[in-house]
């Protein structure tokens, strides 16, 4: 939306121009004379910056390829991956057992042995004793009748889901990008009409001054042309300043990082498919297959559900076994046997101040919620679907209308422009044939610009890479 309301302001100051000539041809290929374009930036490495400064000349595929390699979004969305993948490592721990070490040594003051003259010991601040200390100890739960098996469960279908929310994330940014790359494209296009605008204005400019100076026509004549040459000039240099902007916007999709290096595109619309899109029917069929949210969402359904088993299992007993061993020589004796107990444990929790039920509601509501957002999912997938659908459809007759509009304004402008030369028209006639041809153009980007940006929108509705 944002792009279109900037198009519209762009043709909006055109029209004002009253501007009216073929667009120029877009640059020729690099030749013998002509520099070639520079490499694309960082190789096999884009990340990497570089020394080389200039103008990057990408093609949409291009565009998507450095964005997938570059976007920190992505980075962002595996380093959660990783996240959710050591929550689950994390919760299987919880079935094998503990082996620890402790060893320990230490001094204290002692009381000294019995004698006849003091028969209870004497003790004395600097008579001291040694102690050391060396032990191991295990610990395992044997079970929990289900409690650790729901937990593992939540915790790798997390990361299940968190490895779908990859493909959502990578739909996102190929979307974002191509949407960026279409209205820099439009914005490429609009400068060529207000650059071929100045150039026809310099020209109907210079003939009025022909004409005036021939006595031919009125003074008049050469300041209303003058008037209409600024006017394109300054709309050449709107038309500029939104190419650079939407550029800019390009390379934050992208999401590059080299700022000696920045971003054109060429005048070409990438081709959209000629063919009228499928049914709607077959395109919700199909986006339900591909859709990483629907995956996405059944999985974190899936956790839910076992987060809520979990819950439940809170109150259930655990069975759990120990054994440990402790050698523990001291200062009059080095050489004692060590000892050992071992056992098991069963711990019935009676009463938890109500936490297990706290527990057990807050997992309800999140398999609750988790079930709503799939089926809201689906019902607003099929109305996304069906208003790409509908643009198509109407853009591709509003790019054929619009293609005739312009065939029709610039055969009009030829005649005036002929009319003019003989003397015939007048400066009146002239500039509402540039206008009409102006405005003809503009909408003619204007509805290229939507066609691509509707099959895009379907491109991302169902999930086609």
């Amino acid at each position: 939306m944002k792009s279109s309301v900037l198009l519209v302001a762009a043709l909006a100051g055109s029209a004002a121009a009253q501007p009216g000539v073929q667009p120029t041809p877009p640059p020729a290929a690099p030749g013998p004379s002509t520099p070639a374009t520079p490499a694309a930036p960082g190789g096999p490495n884009p990340a990497q910056p570089t020394t080389s400064a200039g103008p990057e000349a990408l093609t949409l595929e291009r565009a998507i390829e450095i964005a997938m390699k570059q976007q920190p979004s992505l980075r962002q969305s595996k380093a959660q991956l990783e996240a959710a993948q050591g929550r689950a490592d994390l919760a299987r721990t919880a079935r094998l057992p503990t082996i620890g070490l402790d060893a320990s040594v230490g001094s204290r003051s002692s009381r000294g042995a019995p004698t006849t003259a003091a028969p209870q010991g004497n003790a004395e601040f600097f008579t001291h004793a040694e102690s050391t200390g060396l032990g191991a100890s295990l610990n395992w739960t044997i079970t929990d009748f289900g409690r650790t098996a729901a937990s593992i469960r939540a915790a790798e279908l997390n990361a299940d889901a968190a490895e779908a929310s990859i493909g959502t994330i990578t739909l996102d940014i190929r979307t974002n990008v191509e949407t960026a790359y279409l209205d820099a494209v439009a914005r490429r296009r609009l400068v060529q009409v207000a650059e071929a605008t100045v150039k026809s204005e310099d020209a109907h400019l210079d003939q009025a001054r022909r004409f005036v100076a021939a006595q031919a026509k009125d003074p008049i004549e050469v300041a209303q042309a003058q008037s209409r040459d600024a006017n394109a000039r300054s709309a050449l240099a709107q038309a500029q300043s939104n190419e650079a902007i939407a550029l800019a916007n390009l390379r934050s999709a992208i999401g590059w990082v080299d700022p000696t290096r920045s971003p054109t595109v060429a005048p070409n619309w990438p081709v959209p498919p000629e063919t009228e899109p499928a049914a709607l029917i077959a395109l919700v069929d199909t986006a339900r297959k591909n859709r990483p949210e629907i995956l996405q969402l059944d999985k974190l359904l899936e956790a839910a559900g076992a987060n809520l088993d979990a819950a439940h299992a809170e109150r259930r007993p655990v069975l759990s076994a120990n054994a440990q061993t402790q050698w523990s020589p001291g200062t009059g004796n080095w050489s004692p046997q060590p000892s050992w107990s071992a056992g098991l444990q069963l711990a019935v929790p009676l009463f938890d101040g109500g936490r297990a039920s706290a527990d057990i509601r807050i997992a309800n509501a999140n398999v609750m919620t988790a079930s709503a957002n799939r089926d809201a999912l689906l019902v607003t997938l099929t109305s996304q679907l069906d208003a790409a659908r509908s643009e198509i459809i109407a853009n591709h007759a509003n790019v054929a209308a619009s293609t005739e509009a312009v065939s029709a304004a610039r055969a009009q402008l030829q005649l005036s422009e002929a009319r003019y030369t003989q003397g015939l028209g007048s400066q009146i006639e002239l500039a509402d044939a540039q206008t009409a041809v102006t405005t003809a153009e503009g909408n003619l980007v204007q509805a290229e610009f939507q066609l691509a940006s509707a099959w895009a929108q379907l491109h991302r509705a169902v999930a086609q890479q």
